[in-house]
């Protein structure tokens, strides 16, 4: 690809700001633009150059940041989505009249399944940007500051095989990040998704407290199986699992204090309601809308999985937190069944 190619990342929360600083950074003479819904925190971002929880980061004069979704999209040879996922659709649909020559391609950075539908959010704009080159997904375990700040960080860009794809590859790895490709789309967005879910599970352990270390691995060990499960019966790859977007991507969001869904689980451990959870966490917590999606997807396939209902319950249907225990094998005391 050229080197001044026009790229329009929409979202400029933490993860769409560090990603447009990426291809942004100085000497990739590259043209991006970030799209930010409102209006005054996409001012904060174009006068400030910096994002309110991202200390240290500044974005450098290739980013130019905007509220014009038309301005942002015009000629963008790539768009990359950062949304969160209720947004997502609704989002293409409006790009949709902005698009022209070249034909964009499309990289999908949001996580989550579609209500109703149970798409994920690459199937999502695959349906509403017919007019796309191709869509991909990139996925991993990647922590936004973590990455502004220079840490090591792998990831996966999944989807169609071929030279476009390492071309597109070559143009997010360096800096911080190494990127990876894969041909299961599928797999790769079902695992960064349903992970969210499980990471709950992880923070309402920490939250019940007198948890160490074993209790959270037999929960990180029940959820891989039950996550396969569902991967593999909705068409992805076994494979896909044990890699970045799924283990990978588990054990950082499942263990780290920076994880907002480990952060909110461990609230409701505590015995918080979910919208006492919701207002001490001041981002969006995937894991919400990810537990709902395991649900219902598991209750398509016709799928028995303990856990990830147990996680359903406590988060949307304001269950006990000790229900995500006692879905491991252990009653109330702790002890083994």
């Amino acid at each position: 690809m050229k080197k001044n190619i026009k790229i329009a990342v929409l979202g400029g929360g933490l993860w769409g700001t560090v990603l447009a600083q990426h291809l942004g950074s100085a000497g990739s003479k590259r043209n991006v633009w970030l799209w930010e819904f409102f209006a005054q925190a996409a001012e904060i971002l174009r006068s400030k150059r910096r994002h309110p929880h991202i200390p240290g980061l500044r974005l450098d004069d290739a980013v130019t940041v905007t509220a014009h979704l038309g301005q942002a999209v015009a000629g963008a040879e790539i768009l990359l989505f950062v949304l969160p996922s209720p947004v997502v659709r609704t989002t293409a649909k409006a790009v949709r009249k902005y698009l022209g020559r070249p034909r964009p391609f499309v990289v999908n950075a949001s996580k989550g399944l579609e209500p109703g539908t149970l798409k994920t959010m690459g199937e999502a704009l695959v349906s509403e940007l017919p007019g796309a080159r191709a869509v991909y997904t990139l996925s991993g375990p990647s922590f936004a500051r973590e990455v502004a700040g220079g840490v090591p960080t792998k990831m996966l860009l999944a989807g169609p095989r071929g030279p476009q794809a390492e071309s597109l590859r070559r143009l997010f790895n360096g800096g911080a990040l190494r990127v990876e490709l894969s041909g299961d789309r599928k797999g790769v967005e079902l695992g960064g998704s349903l992970k969210n879910a499980l990471a709950i599970g992880c923070g309402v352990l920490d939250g019940l407290g007198g948890r160490g270390a074993n209790t959270r691995a037999a929960l990180l060990t029940q959820g891989m199986e039950e996550i396969s499960r569902l991967i593999v019966r909705s068409g992805g790859k076994l494979e896909t699992i044990y890699g970045l977007a799924g283990l990978g991507d588990l054990i950082a969001t499942g263990t780290s204090p920076q994880s907002r869904n480990r952060a909110f689980g461990e609230k409701l451990g505590r015995g918080k309601t979910l919208q006492q959870a919701r207002r001490e966490i001041p981002t969006v917590v995937e894991g919400v809308e990810a537990a709902a999606g395991a649900h219902a997807l598991s209750r398509k396939l016709g799928l028995r999985l303990p856990l990830l209902e147990a996680v359903w319950k406590v988060v949307h249907r304001g269950k006990p937190a000790r229900l995500v225990e006692e879905a491991l094998g252990f009653n109330q005391h702790g002890k083994k069944r």
